[in-house]
């Protein structure tokens, strides 16, 4: 059995029955860069995000160190404003005071009114440097003051100050205003900041948690499909499934085992077609090897009683010579008795040399192609299945001599026999035939095989190769009758091709060396 394999092996390369498998690059990123990749572009949307709304954190934080400016100024105002009043209601009451009338109070009321107006410029002028409108009021109150303190007092000074106070009490409402306004519009401006920054901040998280979310859904329900695909796929291989390979839709180490799957279904069809061919080898050397002993038995039996019968006739045919009873029909009848028993014995000679046991393991020689056929030809012809099949023999005479396995051979052009035969049963609108020719070609010898069957049509003819496909019923076909003798033909250097149309018929062609290492 190991020589048996390891001859087939020799004679037949694995890319005769298969395509060699050839394992894909896989230049795709792993599974680990992936993640690493989701990781990177998770980190950078992160960082984007945190950049922007680091950018409004800032505006806002500016916005608020406005409104603590704003508020500062705010409480120096209402200090100034509680100042400015206090300030009025001395000068209003010095302003009336009865003891305006006497030197002494005269002079009491205008330190009294100093002192208030120097408290209020020293605060005034503090606000005065971001407001400009209150400058004047500035200027006018010092002016007031140093006429106060310079001249002798008198009460037109006090009535002149209280004048200029009503109006800064005017600019001090203006000043408020405008804070007021300022404030409000600092207030918006945050709020909105807020919102929006708010805002982002959910945006950016949902869009972060949608994004990630779904990208690892997407990944995860990825990864989990394929790999039930695998997992079905693997399974079904346990199974018997021997049919096209599983897509590879992934470039990663999920890809990779896909790869191997395949790799895996195609080397275990490689193997098993092997095995098949060993045993179809095997199977037809046996039926070959048995035929052989019970056609050597036969023959001898019959042969015996033949020579008998050949003698007799033999003897008829003599006696009628020498008597001269030529006219005699039963003598004359000696001819056809030794015509029919001289047949009879090349018929047992003819299938005991086409049945003669073959060499274990056969090789490669230079053979009488015709002759193989026209003993194929015959042997097959006792099958039940050509009884109503015309077979026709247009054989070149000049033919060369081939360099094949005889035995391979024969196995291929009994096949093909066979399925011509199977192909034309039940046609019933013509005479079955089938034409064998042999003929010379541009690279050896041509054979074709050509019946006037069922045909068949593009599908079927673009798997008509494939092992274990098969049109006939069960029972009667196993699919692999083809993908075997496109292996022993191609193991020989040869080449065989296969023409057909629906309905009409099919045509086989082989091309065959004519020498060794003159391969087609």
């Amino acid at each position: 059995m190991d020589q048996a394999q390891n001859k087939v092996n020799e004679e037949m390369p694995s890319e005769t029955l298969l395509p060699k498998p050839q394992q894909t690059l896989l230049n795709g990123m792993s599974l680990r860069k992936k993640g690493g990749w989701v990781i990177i572009i998770f980190v950078i949307y992160t960082l984007s995000a945190g950049f922007i709304m680091g950018m409004e954190r800032n505006t806002l934080f500016s916005d608020l160190q406005r409104l603590e400016a704003v508020h500062a100024d705010e409480e120096r105002q209402l200090g100034l404003n509680m100042l400015v009043t206090r300030a009025i209601l001395i000068v209003n009451e010095n302003y009336y005071s009865a003891g305006l009338e006497t030197t002494a109070g005269l002079n009491t009321a205008v330190r009294s009114v100093a002192v208030q107006i120097e408290a209020v410029l020293t605060s005034l002028s503090n606000v005065a440097q971001s407001y400009p409108l209150l400058l004047d009021d500035v200027v006018a109150l010092r002016a007031n003051l140093e006429a106060l303190t310079n001249k002798p007092p008198n009460r037109a000074a006090i009535a002149e100050i209280r004048n200029n106070l009503h109006k800064l009490v005017i600019g001090l409402d203006q000043v408020t205003i405008l804070v007021r306004s300022h404030k409000q519009a600092l207030l918006e401006r945050y709020r909105k900041t807020f919102d929006r920054l708010s805002l982002l901040w959910s945006f950016t998280a949902a869009i972060g948690v949608a994004f990630l979310g779904g990208l690892m859904m997407f990944f995860v329900t990825r990864l989990a499909g394929d790999i039930r695909r695998v997992q079905d796929r693997a399974l079904a291989i346990i199974d018997g499934y021997r049919g096209k390979p599983l897509a590879v839709t992934r470039y990663d180490e999920l890809g990779a085992l896909m790869e191997a799957i395949n790799r895996m279904q195609l080397e275990l069809r490689q193997h098993e077609m092997q095995m098949e061919l060993i045993r179809q080898q095997r199977f037809h050397k046996e039926k070959m090897a048995a035929v052989g002993s019970l056609a050597a038995v036969v023959a001898h039996e019959i042969n015996n009683p033949l020579s008998a019968i050949v003698g007799a006739a033999r003897l008829m045919s003599e006696l009628r010579d020498t008597h001269g009873g030529g006219d005699n029909q039963y003598i004359q009848q000696a001819e056809v008795i030794l015509a029919q028993a001289m047949r009879v014995m090349n018929i047992t000679r003819q299938i005991s040399e086409f049945s003669m046991p073959q060499a274990a393991d056969p090789e490669a020689e230079l053979l009488d192609l015709n002759n193989l056929i026209r003993s194929t030809a015959k042997f097959i012809s006792f099958d039940r299945r050509f009884s109503s099949i015309d077979m026709v023999l247009n054989l070149d005479a000049q033919l060369p001599a081939v360099y094949a396995v005889g035995d391979h051979l024969t196995q291929v052009v009994m096949n093909l026999l066979i399925n011509a035969a199977d192909a034309s049963e039940g046609r019933t609108d013509h005479k079955p035939r089938i034409v064998i020719s042999t003929s010379r070609c541009e690279k050896g010898v041509m054979v074709t095989v050509t019946d006037n069957g069922t045909g068949m049509d593009k599908s079927t003819l673009n798997r008509v190769f494939e092992e274990y496909f098969t049109t006939k019923p069960m029972g009667k076909g196993s699919g692999i009758g083809m993908a075997v003798s496109k292996s022993l033909i191609e193991s020989g250097g040869g080449v065989i091709s296969i023409e057909s149309e629906l309905g009409i018929g099919t045509t086989v062609t082989l091309q065959l060396p004519t020498a060794a290492g003159n391969t087609a």
